[in-house]
């Protein structure tokens, strides 16, 4: 069994732009329907190793995008499940850039501050979730190969190790491989 995790290729809408919260909140909206830009594409000795692999996918278009240019198919299977964790959007009252709001934001709710949108303790149990089924859906086609997201993989891959397999490979820039065997 084969579990292999690929962070998605950098998005088109992943500027570093000067923003308020109402910016921000825009710049979120843009950034989870962006597509990946046509400069980040793969590297194609790791293209080759993956072509049996059974293909799973968050829903969001960056992903799935992932997924195309990489293999060259559309996923085969495609989750909610599987989508980054939820970038918060607080109203704080000052101007930033967009990535200094991410990682301030980000801290924020890793403290258990709680807005309108998935709770980091939820979105930890997602992860365990999304690891479970990824060992359901290897136990079933042998090799998977998961295109997803940067901090929801991190999650997935410390649930992999505690149900025993184990990690050969990680990788957390775009295109990003992780690979795990039992």
């Amino acid at each position: 069994m084969e579990i292999i995790l690929v962070r998605h290729g950098r998005p088109q809408k992943a500027g570093n732009a000067l923003l308020n919260a109402a910016g921000f909140a825009n710049w979120v909206k843009n950034y989870n329907h962006s597509l990946v830009s046509e400069q980040s594409l793969p590297c194609k000795i790791s293209q080759a190793k993956y072509n049996e692999h059974y293909l799973v996918s968050s829903d969001l278009p960056r992903a799935v995008h992932s997924c195309s240019i990489f293999s060259g198919s559309p996923p085969q299977y495609q989750s909610r499940l599987f989508r980054e964790m939820d970038i918060p959007r607080y109203k704080l009252p000052f101007t930033i850039r967009a990535w200094s709001w991410v990682y301030l934001n980000r801290t924020l709710w890793t403290l258990g501050k709680k807005g309108r949108f998935e709770s980091y303790a939820q979105a930890r149990k997602r992860a365990k979730l999304a690891a479970s089924e990824l060992i359901a859906l290897a136990q079933q086609h042998d090799k998977v190969i998961l295109f997803s997201h940067g901090y929801l993989i991190l999650h997935i891959r410390k649930h992999l190790r505690r149900y025993g397999l184990t990690q050969l490979q990680k990788s957390n820039s775009y295109w990003g491989v992780s690979a795990f065997k039992d």
